[in-house]
């Protein structure tokens, strides 16, 4: 039946004061209290509608910060459990709640309190029909994992990028970090002839940034994989780390809102981290210099004397080391 106001038939056979409260309940991502209803509509109106969307599964009761709320649930799905028993159901409401992270069995069980037996034989019927699938995450394979059908899991669940049909992919991981090496050492020190160790003052400003290093990797097609500016900025921490480049705060203007906290998506007018090349230092030490003999490392020097129980004359590091 067409909404009198806009003309407008409601899906899946609701009435138009239904569509209406799901509408405004839909409206809010985080859910709305019971006590909340469109101007539109009275109490008396908004409470019958409320209770038989939760009839009909298009709303579902969610806590947030101990305070129950409710949330709307997509129409489609809302249909598809319509259409299920009492059992199928609850395993598929709770699988759908767990989003694209998928729940593991054992907490599907805790939560729906069904039977294993009675568990087992609805999460069969359910992935016959395609409406669940079982998937395997990357922290915990051996747990059976189950998610909605039409649902692309997690990054959490796959590994997102450096992960390739469930193994790390250190090969693909080390090119990168190679790659990404390259690149800003090449914007990390000037080329002036003649000068091998030059650098750039301390208010260089032009050092590549996250951004600058993912738009490097994307137009040269190193990487067949999408990457995001994060996925990027983890393969720089680990050069970081490692101690090839090293992050620096950049040189502009209203630095004072600055935070190394922010999402750095590389948009405009976000400051970012810039990155530079470490270059590494040449030991100019003799390969005879002190610290290479064994007195140099000895874990009983400050006892070593020559008429004691340890002494030069029979120090076995020693001989070994003239020896060599």
């Amino acid at each position: 039946m067409a909404d009198p106001k806009t003309g407008e038939v409601p899906p899946f056979g609701l009435s138009a004061n239904e569509w209406t409260f799901y509408q405004y309940v839909f409206s809010s991502t985080k859910g709305i209290k019971f006590t909340d209803r469109p101007e539109s509509m009275d109490i008396q109106d908004a409470y019958t509608a409320m209770n038989s969307l939760l009839k009909k599964n298009a709303l579902e009761i969610i806590n947030v910060d101990n305070e129950n709320m409710l949330k709307a649930i997509d129409l489609r799905d809302a249909e598809k459990a319509s259409k299920l028993n009492d059992d199928a159901r609850l395993v598929y409401n709770t699988i759908r709640a767990a989003g694209n992270n998928g729940i593991w069995t054992k907490d599907l069980k805790k939560t729906t309190n069904l039977h294993t037996i009675v568990l087992n034989r609805t999460l069969k019927q359910l992935e016959q029909k395609q409406e669940i699938k079982a998937v395997k995450h990357v922290k915990y394979p051996t747990r059976k994992i189950y998610m909605l059908f039409n649902l692309t899991p997690s990054s959490e669940v796959t590994g997102g990028a450096w992960y390739t049909d469930q193994e790390l992919d250190t090969e693909f991981i080390d090119s990168l970090k190679a790659a990404c090496l390259k690149y800003i050492a090449s914007r990390s020190f000037p080329r002036i002839e003649g000068i091998p160790d030059a650098v750039f003052g301390a208010d260089h400003e032009h050092y590549a940034t996250a951004s600058e290093v993912r738009r490097f990797i994307t137009e040269s097609r190193i990487s067949s994989i999408d990457l995001s500016v994060k996925d990027i900025e983890s393969i720089l921490d680990i050069l970081v780390y490692d101690g090839d480049i090293e992050k620096k705060l950049p040189f502009m203007a209203g630095m004072e809102d600055f935070s190394d906290e922010e999402d750095d998506s590389g948009q405009d007018g976000l400051a970012q981290w810039s990155y530079k090349a470490i270059r590494k230092a040449i030991s100019r030490l003799p390969t005879e210099a002190v610290t290479e003999t064994p007195c140099g490392k000895c874990p009983v020097f400050s006892f070593c004397v020559e008429d004691g129980p340890i002494s030069p004359i029979n120090c076995e590091y020693f001989k070994t080391w003239l020896d060599w």
